[in-house]
């Protein structure tokens, strides 16, 4: 494969290197904002979004930018994604009920591969997202827990960069993600990237792994710590079995995971036994008065008691992390939602697909009537808008990240790809820019000090 399209190093003035790499930084930046959006022209726009979209238009503006940005396009990891792309916008033409519906999901798609090939443009952009992206691990950790901690204990006064978890009845840390998943999965990736690099410092390893299982206490978000459990444990077989190095040099290289590991299972392990899992009783006692939403029309026939409601204001919190129940909650959730998704899932649809992003013009979101569905799984979801064509590309895609890593960063990558697809699959991750940083991250070319290390 042609890998040697990407990750240039021009001869840039130090006016536009600068501009260049300030525009990366505020691309970094702009992955932890996706709370923030604006309606524009009926669609939904978003700070990450925009912000990749002036990085563009400056690289493409500039000659000597311009030409780094269309060699990346001849990369093999842009063409498969464009392969991706292109097949979404032609199953949507041919089945999609509603072309202004899909668009809005086809539009950040193309922003998606734009903002993969411009940070693997350029070599130095890359080095300095990982950078950045590895920074942020312990304070984002902490300023979710403190989020976290605040919202409760003020029973939601102060909630700031916290939601309310209707079902188990709990705030949960979000700081200016979207919801508390999507902040869980940035904590967790980032961190996959942090801890499994070479040579990292004694108070770097004591700060993430202190930090970060704070942090996911903080999103109450069990998937996470399975997926972080997961890219440690595969990293960690990856690293015994395919290194040609000592077995000491070896051992040494995943102490820093089995440590994070450790303080994982400790601190889940306390939490998880905290109280009962068991939903709290929202049944009205015989005294008490049905609030408006649950009373019973008149001349309706009861079918079952009087409910109240959630109250964010006076909580019946519960132990959301030590329930694991295949028969509610939001596991539950997501295997009704498959369920439905599977209706269209037949003949040509089956393997050609239903349109992008069409499963809310034809599903309501399940127990919540009037809203339009949405699949949060990101096989089933790709499956559905795109076929087995769609599905296949979408392997085709992470086999090609994988492929084009350097040998030396296998290991990580291997638990990277690994952790992101356990993740993906029970959240919405793969629109997202974060999904695309990472990629160019980790498919940048070694550095000097990489490569030292590597000999040493």
């Amino acid at each position: 494969m042609r890998t040697s399209t990407a990750y240039s190093r021009p001869s840039l003035t130090h006016r536009t290197r600068i501009v260049t790499l300030c525009l990366v930084v505020a691309v970094v930046l702009s992955s932890f904002l996706g709370r923030y959006d604006a309606t524009v022209l009926g669609f939904r726009v978003r700070v990450e979004q925009v912000v990749p979209l002036t990085l563009v238009a400056w690289m493409l503006l500039h000659p000597v930018l311009r030409a780094a940005f269309l060699r990346t396009l001849r990369h093999p990891v842009p063409l498969v994604f464009a392969a991706f792309v292109a097949w979404n916008v032609v199953s949507t033409l041919i089945f999609s009920p509603s072309l202004t519906w899909s668009a809005s999901i086809l539009i950040w798609l193309v922003i998606d591969l734009l903002l993969l090939v411009s940070l693997m443009a350029i070599a130095e952009g890359a080095e300095l997202a990982g950078r950045l992206g590895r920074l942020s691990v312990a304070p984002w950790a902490l300023v979710g827990f403190a989020a976290y901690a605040v919202a409760n204990l003020t029973r939601g006064r102060v909630a700031l960069g916290a939601d309310f978890d209707y079902l188990y009845e709990v705030y949960v840390a979000r700081v200016t993600a979207l919801e508390a998943n999507i902040y869980a999965s940035i904590l967790i990736f980032w961190t996959l990237l942090t801890i499994t690099r070479r040579n990292i410092g004694r108070w770097e390893v004591a700060a993430i792994t202190v930090s970060v299982p704070l942090g996911l206490v903080a999103s109450q978000t069990r998937t996470a710590v399975f997926s972080l459990a997961l890219g440690l444990g595969v990293f960690t077989v990856y690293t015994l079995f395919s290194h040609r190095s000592a077995w000491r040099e070896r051992l040494r290289r995943i102490v820093p995971a089995g440590v994070l590991v450790g303080t994982l299972m400790v601190t889940y392990g306390i939490v998880a036994a905290l109280g009962g899992t068991a939903p709290a009783d929202r049944t009205l006692p015989p005294t008490a008065e049905p609030s408006a939403s649950s009373a019973i029309a008149p001349g309706a026939t009861p079918t079952s008691a009087p409910t109240r409601e959630p109250d964010p204001t006076n909580p019946e919190q519960q132990n959301k992390i030590g329930d694991v129940d295949f028969q509610g909650g939001t596991i539950a959730f997501r295997v009704e939602v498959a369920q439905l998704a599977a209706q269209e899932m037949t003949g040509v649809n089956l393997w050609l697909g239903s349109g992008t992003n069409t499963f809310g013009l034809r599903h309501e979101q399940p127990g919540t009537p009037g809203i339009s569905g949405h699949i949060i799984m990101l096989p089933v979801q790709v499956l559905y808008d795109g076929g087995i064509v769609g599905l296949g590309l979408l392997i085709a895609l992470f086999v090609a990240v994988f492929v084009c890593v350097p040998r030396e960063r296998k290991p990580v990558a291997a638990g990277l790809l690994a952790s992101y697809l356990l993740s993906a699959t029970l959240t919405s991750m793969f629109w997202f820019a974060i999904t695309w940083i990472l990629i160019a991250v980790l498919l940048r070319p070694l550095t000097e000090d990489e490569r030292d290390l590597t000999r040493a």
